[in-house]
């Protein structure tokens, strides 16, 4: 199964803060230039109108932990999608079963969250399902799977001081989320600059 495996301190330091959240990453906080010897030559440098829309892609992406060809593939739906294109596509991003298990708490991050799901941990509906970018719908359960090496891991995450989003409702004892509404705008990060995107792909 393909994955990123490259550092993933390079858009964060691109953009001068981690992007997931980690208070323990300071090197993007502190080294506003790119990697490698000529970095800090660069640092004062202006990026292009294509560079910004290349930048707010990349974060997104990074974000959610997608390859370049399931982003674009995920815009692409989006798009022929009715009504808001850039909020359809952050939400079929938002509504990803792995971003789910992560927005749960079972999780610490996004890359782990994937992994819990591809190595069988977690159920929809009572169902066990392996694949990271199984798409939920309104009533769909997410639940972990109901044995003790899987709910070892949740526990081991304290996911039930977890901030789960205003579109999902808890149920800690059980170890189950369910969705109850579609993601709003005010439920993303406020950095996202998700019409930066729309523009890169439009060109």
């Amino acid at each position: 199964m393909a994955t990123y495996r490259g550092r993933k301190t390079d858009i964060c330091r691109a953009v001068g803060f981690d992007i997931w959240g980690r208070p323990q990453s300071k090197k993007s906080r502190n080294r506003l230039y790119p990697t490698g010897q000529h970095g800090p030559n660069m640092e004062q440098r202006r990026r292009s109108e294509y560079g910004d829309q290349l930048l707010a892609k990349q974060v997104i992406r990074r974000y959610y932990n997608l390859l370049e060809k399931q982003f674009a593939n995920t815009f692409t739906k989006a798009q022929r999608m009715s009504g808001n294109t850039s909020l359809n596509f952050l939400r079929l991003l938002e509504l990803r079963l792995s971003t789910a298990v992560w927005r749960l708490g079972y999780a610490r991050t996004i890359f782990q969250a994937r992994q819990l799901v591809s190595h069988g941990h977690v159920t929809v509906n009572g169902r066990m399902v392996n694949i990271s970018s199984f798409l939920l719908k309104i009533g769909d359960v997410v639940a972990v799977r109901d044995r003790e090496v899987s709910r070892k891991i949740a526990r081991e995450n304290a996911y039930e001081g977890a901030a789960v989003p205003a579109y999902m409702e808890a149920d800690v004892p059980q170890f189950a989320g369910k969705i109850i509404s579609l993601p709003e705008r005010e439920d993303f990060p406020s950095f996202f600059q998700e019409q930066q995107v729309v523009e890169f792909y439009a060109r």
